[in-house]
């Protein structure tokens, strides 16, 4: 694979950061908060708090696939949940829609700590999940179907 293909030096054009509320869905809240601040492209630089409940999808073995991995069913975890750390990116699929693709962390009340690929619809938030988006400068990433890999990726333009 060619890495610099791949690869775009950019700049932040700017920060917004802010907090999603009690019971909300943590990915819809980051879309909420994109459409609020017109955000189209960019990334999310941490986001920490606490869930009631977090679903989640992660690599496991599958030789029928091209790089032998797939990604398993939702996976739900119920809480409290302390969220750790979660971060990822901010851009557009095929039809123009928002995109968001976060990795989480989190810990349960036993100190077992879990993580994979946040899915919408799953992860409510417990007391609050505190979030910083850089949006960038002149930098779109587009999600599409990558040959190579055979999952969807973001394509940097």
């Amino acid at each position: 694979m060619d890495v610099i293909k791949n690869t775009k030096e950019t700049a932040i054009n700017r920060i917004i950061t802010g907090r999603i509320p009690p019971g909300e869905d943590l990915i819809r809240g980051i879309k909420e908060i994109c459409k609020e601040f017109k955000v189209k492209h960019g990334y999310i630089s941490m986001i920490i708090g606490s869930l009631e409940r977090l679903t989640i999808i992660y690599a496991v073995p599958d030789e029928t696939k091209k790089l032998n991995i797939k990604y398993s069913e939702n996976t739900i975890i119920e809480g409290p949940l302390e969220l750790l750390c979660a971060q990822g990116l901010i851009g557009e699929d095929e039809n123009s829609e928002q995109s968001v693709h976060v990795h989480i962390l989190v810990s349960d009340r036993y100190m077992r700590v879990f993580g994979g690929h946040l899915v919408e619809g799953g992860s409510k938030v417990a007391a609050t999940a505190e979030i910083v988006i850089h949006e960038l400068k002149d930098t779109k990433y587009l999600r599409k179907f990558d040959q190579e890999t055979g999952f969807y990726l973001f394509k940097i333009e």
